[in-house]
């Protein structure tokens, strides 16, 4: 991996992404029965990206917000399997989508390719503290496209659909 140990963003070590072993999804599981508390969370069944409210469970994916596969070129690579369940599961790094969007738009694209059209910015400060609770690397490209974000950003406050009354 090539870093250059004095550069950081926003405390974060600056770094080329690293494939430093080989990917297998497998190895970072969590369990289903997680889904209900990033609901609670989120205060119902709906996802933040794009403000989908979901009628029921079964319209969901649950969606890692910094995702696996970044995660693994960003030093998690060289993780044991304990630390990687612990980052799979984390209700700080997860969160619902519709199965559309994340499987066939956010996918493993860091932020750099991709940004939700809701809550940016709760989006962005989200990554950025996943990345330091776990001291995953940043390649220059997604932090500048966090910066660009994060620069019109006053709040980082999760925006709640509007539903309509019954």
């Amino acid at each position: 991996m090539e870093t250059d140990n004095s550069e950081t963003w926003r405390g974060l070590q600056m770094a080329s992404e690293d494939r430093c072993s080989a990917y297998d999804r497998d190895d970072y599981p969590y369990p289903q029965s997680v889904e209900p508390l990033i609901a609670a969370r989120l205060g119902g069944w709906w996802s933040p990206y794009d403000g989908t409210v979901f009628e029921n469970r079964s319209q969901s994916d649950i969606e890692h917000i910094v995702a696996v596969s970044e995660a693994h070129d960003s030093g998690a690579c060289r993780w044991g399997s304990r630390r990687r369940s612990e980052f799979a599961r984390d209700l700080d790094n997860l969160t619902l989508a519709t199965p559309r969007l994340n499987r066939f738009e956010k996918r493993a694209h860091d932020a750099a390719d991709w940004l939700p059209e809701h809550n940016r910015c709760w989006f962005a400060g989200r990554v950025l503290a996943v990345r330091r609770e776990y001291d995953l690397t940043i390649d220059r490209r997604e932090a500048a496209a966090l910066d660009r974000v994060l620069a019109g950003c006053t709040a980082a406050q999760i925006a709640m659909p509007i539903r309509p009354d019954p």
